[in-house]
């Protein structure tokens, strides 16, 4: 029993800052306002072709860039551009939003968070790209973590902080993916999310207590709100982990993705890993594929982490290694073995 314990605990918190009722059906409309220029029919239309989008099937051999090192602005960059960059993903005039990992308040040299110096090198080359806006946002289990100073993203420069938590059901979508591992759920998505041009997965490489490893398909869990809409995250554990994290890639599918490598976090991640000088960023289109490698950098396999195999069987992306280009780096001679989360 002593071993479920701390699951049982994490799951009542969750719940308790929930709170609330289930409401409404399929997709909601508000005639006050999107989070974009669209009209609402625009807007409606966008959503759709973005649930579109996410079943379609993925490139045969998706590349993934890599880069190693410690310098977070060059490291970033170079792994970006081993990618094949962002000019091919973001057009003048787009709204970029970064989805990054802010599960709870940290520093950035407790792996906890995305790192602030990371998000500012990918708001910058997005501005570089033609970005007319760059939004910073996450829905924390734990409340506005955001503003939180110890993170330092009120360091990052030409941003717009904006906290999934914040937004109420009006500011949501109600929506159900078109081809779902769980049927009949739906899922609010806060409108900033599906409404922006282009989305940019930030995630964090680190280990998970209940996913094993959680890098940008687990990243996800960050976008619904938690407070504001009656409905809290504890659903996404009871339908199943890696069912709710396929399902909520499937409603969209970020345009691109970084895993923040340069620190990881090996053991009691999510909430309390043991920063690892791992000095390594993946990224690439492909967020099955790019969860791939950074997962076997970690020392795991595809068998040994349910979402990322699911999310394969599922058509989000290419989990076979033997498939994947790598650039930048040779896997085999910097992959490490980092330890598994025993506890939260």
């Amino acid at each position: 029993m002593k071993k479920y314990t701390k699951t049982i605990i994490l799951l009542v918190v969750i719940a308790l800052l929930a709170g609330g009722a289930y409401f409404s059906k399929f997709f909601f409309k508000d005639t006050r306002t999107t989070m974009s220029n669209r009209s609402p029919e625009q807007a409606q239309k966008h959503v759709e072709e973005l649930l579109q989008k996410a079943t379609a099937k993925p490139a045969e051999n998706p590349v993934v860039g890599m880069s190693t090192g410690k310098d977070f602005d060059a490291v970033t960059r170079k792994a970006v551009e081993n990618a094949g960059g962002l000019k091919n993903i973001i057009k003048k005039g787009d709204t970029v939003l970064l989805k990054t990992n802010m599960i709870m308040a940290g520093r950035p040299e407790q792996a906890i968070v995305t790192d602030y110096r990371v998000v500012q090198t990918i708001a910058d080359m997005a501005k570089e790209a033609g970005a007319s806006k760059v939004l910073v946002g996450d829905g924390s289990p734990w409340g506005r973590v955001l503003q939180n100073k110890m993170t330092k993203y009120d360091q990052i420069k030409g941003v717009e902080i904006v906290d999934f938590n914040d937004f109420t059901r009006e500011e949501c979508y109600k929506l159900q993916p078109l081809n779902p591992v769980v049927k009949g759920q739906d899922y609010y998505i806060p409108k900033v999310y599906m409404d922006a041009d282009v989305v940019i997965s930030m995630a964090k490489l680190k280990t998970h207590y209940e996913a094993v490893i959680t890098l940008s398909l687990k990243n996800a869990f960050g976008i619904p709100p938690v407070n504001s809409i009656g409905v809290g995250k504890n659903y996404l554990h009871t339908n199943g982990i890696p069912n709710s994290i396929v399902d909520l890639n499937l409603i969209r599918k970020p345009e691109f993705v970084v895993i923040d490598g340069i620190i990881g976090g090996e053991g009691n991640g999510p909430l309390r890993p043991t920063p690892v000088d791992s000095q390594v960023m993946i990224a690439g289109t492909d967020p099955v594929a790019c969860d791939t490698v950074g997962l076997t950098f970690m020392g795991f396999t595809v068998n040994d982490i349910p979402h990322v195999k699911l999310a394969g069987e599922k058509g989000l992306g290419i989990n076979d290694l033997s498939k994947i280009k790598i650039v930048g780096a040779d896997l085999d001679k910097i992959k490490m073995k980092f330890k598994r989360a025993t506890s939260y």
